[in-house]
């Protein structure tokens, strides 16, 4: 996990992802992760550069083991919920909002880490690597891909 932001990461981040990996859970590339168990079921919430993932090792809403995507572009808010025992990170999107119960430094880590990747520029590292590919193999001309190139560049939305 690199936040990239200066944060300091809370123990139960560092603790979630040894979890998650002991789980055979995927993290490749998370920034975050956070853990919470539920009527006997492991959560995850993962945290990407352009999404969120909640990853079940057991039972996801009764559907079995598995894994949700949602896209930063979709989330509308995100708050940190300081509540009587636990606290919660709420993460609306589409009029449906998320609560995922973690403590209280979490739970603001875990919700400012996700509003600053909502309004962070997105990275466009791929994309450049797939027309420079494209060019390579004459799909594109030369000016075709310097076109393309400087549209990507000068655009921050994809």
């Amino acid at each position: 996990m690199n936040p990239d932001d200066g944060m300091t990461v809370p123990d139960h981040c560092t603790q979630a992802l040894d979890r998650a990996r002991r789980h055979s859970v995927d993290t490749t590339g998370a920034l975050a992760v956070a853990h919470n168990r539920n009527s006997g079921t492991d959560i995850y919430l993962l945290v990407y550069p352009d999404r969120l993932e909640l990853a079940s090792t057991g039972s996801l809403m009764g559907t079995g083991a598995g894994r949700e995507r949602v896209p930063l572009t979709s989330v509308d808010d995100v708050t940190a919920r300081d509540r009587l025992i636990r606290s919660s990170v709420e993460i609306s999107t589409g009029g449906n909002t998320l609560s995922f119960s973690a403590d209280r430094h979490t739970a603001a880590y875990l919700a400012a880490l996700i509003r600053r990747r909502m309004t962070a520029a997105p990275d466009h590292t791929a994309l450049l690597h797939n027309l420079a590919e494209l060019h390579a193999a004459g799909v594109l001309t030369d000016d075709e891909y310097t076109a393309k190139r400087a549209a990507l560049l000068a655009n921050p939305e994809p």
